[in-house]
């Protein structure tokens, strides 16, 4: 694997992460609808997959967790897409391609369509573009473009500006995007091509940017370029998706795609009678206790996944402004015990901001072993009051990490910590990472493709929950987003990675190897981690 990825250039954002939970004023699913889940009518073809976190919204450009943008992207779809081996594949866009690093040409696929028959063209990326762009519009995932000519460092319009100077349509299916400074075609790739989901300019042009968050589109989007449209979102329960048949791509061969909402244990008991047909693997897991039973099901195919994903520790730089006590909690907690125990195996301890399956693992930097007399001393020095308590905020959901909370908790107090656990719906757990009330907080963050982490380690990026500040840092982010070659940016960033391990805003538990299942009546879906709603339009079922 390791190999693999080193023929390649690769790049990571953990944006995409969860990018977290929705505004109070993004787009909400509907609560008074019918409790039971939708059954298929005769002769219908149906596919019901299993998450475990509801999606807050489905609101393209807005979405903060991974549930509403995982699922908002089969609505709305990117100009690119990402196979199991990264590389990138064509979806609303043929090509992204550069001559120079700085002037990149985007041509869009003539077939696209919106599903009132408009076409997609390049209208449609400008405007959305702009849109996120707009200080008054509620929108994320707009800052990794700062690099364009045009956007301040916030990847927003200046005052007064209404369009981007770096963007240029130069025909209905051809862009061209300029950037301050030369830029890696991979970073343009994944943050351009792979993370924005555009709205269509001919609904919403005349819609004040200030109050399109409100407009009904945003609640229940009519008009979408994806594979399916949608068709009811009930809260808490499932989200029902119907097939597109003029799909650019091809009509889908199911007529319904059913998302269920439900704990982990239920997804277990549900792939068993077949009652769903798969896990998502980005927005459902199926418990480690239960990974033998699983893999025994005569029913289903399953895959262990590579460790991309990490578990991590946001520690709130507000509350435990001294680094030595960020540090003690580093050295106080048994992560390689949580790996032989809690995950059997399945996982590994992880060192610094990337997992060692990334191109820009550093396995140089600083390493915290269990040492609870490290840990003790560390206090010692910092002053610390052992009668101050300190909270430990926890998304309910998933039983191992709860169980590995409470592990954490006991390694805490017993180097002189006194912890309290919270736990939260994972909505609620982000608007407090977003707001900072925490002092330690659990969260799991997917893999993603550049090294960039200026959205959770740059002063005020929109994910910094742990409110961390540090000009170097902030210059070394700008800085690696601004090379265009990768040999230095290496450089950039295994320096980032030191510095950011020393200081410990987060600290990084472990990586886990999931364990992806599909009813072996699926045909055309194959369970991975990256890349698996590519062909959704191709997936079928056994009746």
């Amino acid at each position: 694997m390791k190999g693999r990825f080193k023929k390649r250039f690769l790049t990571i954002s953990l944006l995409s992460l969860f990018a977290l939970s929705a505004c109070s004023n993004a787009a909400q699913p509907t609560d008074s609808a019918p409790a039971n889940t939708p059954s298929p009518a005769g002769g219908d073809k149906t596919i019901f997959v299993g998450i475990n976190n509801p999606p807050a919204t489905l609101n393209p450009i807005n979405g903060k967790e991974l549930a509403s943008m995982r699922l908002s992207s089969i609505l709305f779809e990117t100009l690119l897409d990402l196979d199991e081996d990264m590389k990138f594949l064509p979806k609303l866009a043929d090509s992204m391609e550069t001559t120079d690093n700085q002037n990149f040409v985007i041509k869009l696929n003539p077939k696209a369509n919106w599903t009132d028959g408009q076409p997609f063209t390049a209208d449609d990326v400008v405007f959305t573009l702009q849109l996120m762009a707009n200080p008054k519009v509620i929108s994320t995932g707009i800052q990794t473009l700062s690099v364009i000519d045009g956007l301040n460092d916030a990847g927003q319009l200046p005052e007064g500006q209404a369009e981007i100077k770096g963007i240029k349509i130069v025909d209905p299916h051809t862009l061209s995007v300029h950037t301050k400074e030369p830029v890696d075609l991979n970073y343009m790739k994944e943050k351009l091509g792979t993370e924005v989901r555009f709205l269509p300019k001919h609904v919403l042009k005349d819609v004040e940017p200030e109050k399109l968050h409100q407009h009904p589109f945003m609640q229940k989007p009519n008009v979408t370029d994806g594979a399916f449209t949608l068709v009811q979102f009930v809260k808490d329960q499932y989200v029902e998706f119907a097939a597109n048949k003029s799909y650019y791509r091809g009509a889908p061969k199911v007529n319904k795609l059913i998302f269920k909402i439900m704990p982990a244990t239920n997804i277990v008991a549900q792939l068993q009678t077949g009652e769903i047909q798969m896990n998502e693997p980005e927005t459902s897991f199926i418990p480690i206790e239960d990974y033998e039973k699983v893999k025994n099901m005569s029913n289903v195919t399953t895959v262990s996944a590579e460790p991309f994903d990490s578990q991590m520790m946001f520690i709130n730089s507000s509350t435990l402004t001294d680094r030595k006590v960020r540090q003690a909690i580093a050295y106080a907690i048994n992560r390689q015990m949580i790996v032989d125990n809690l995950l059997k195996g399945a996982g590994e301890v992880l060192d610094g901001p990337y997992t060692t399956v990334h191109p820009y693992y550093n396995k140089d930097v600083k390493h915290y072993p269990y040492d609870t007399q490290k840990a003790k001393q560390l206090l010692s020095e910092s002053g610390w009051d052992a009668n101050k308590p300190i909270d430990l905020a926890v998304p309910v959901g998933n039983k191992a990490r709860e169980q590995f909370a409470v592990i954490i908790s006991e390694n805490l107090q017993a180097v002189g910590f006194k912890v309290k656990i919270n736990k939260y719906d994972l909505p609620t757990l982000i608007q407090k990472g977003i707001k900072h009330e925490f002092d330690l907080l659990l969260l799991g963050l997917p893999f993603y493709l550049d090294p960039d982490v200026s959205n959770y380690y740059k002063t005020g990026g929109p994910y910094n929950f742990s409110n961390y500040s540090n000009p170097t840092v902030d210059s070394l982010i700008e800085s690696g987003k601004k090379e265009a070659s990768p040999g230095r940016r290496h450089v950039i960033y295994n320096q980032l990675s030191e510095i950011l391990q020393q200081d410990l805003p987060i600290f990084t538990l472990y990586g886990e190897r999931p364990l992806l299942a599909i009813s072996k009546k699926v045909k055309g879906a194959v369970p991975k981690l990256h890349g698996m709603l590519y062909n959704i339009h191709e997936w079928d079922i056994e009746q």
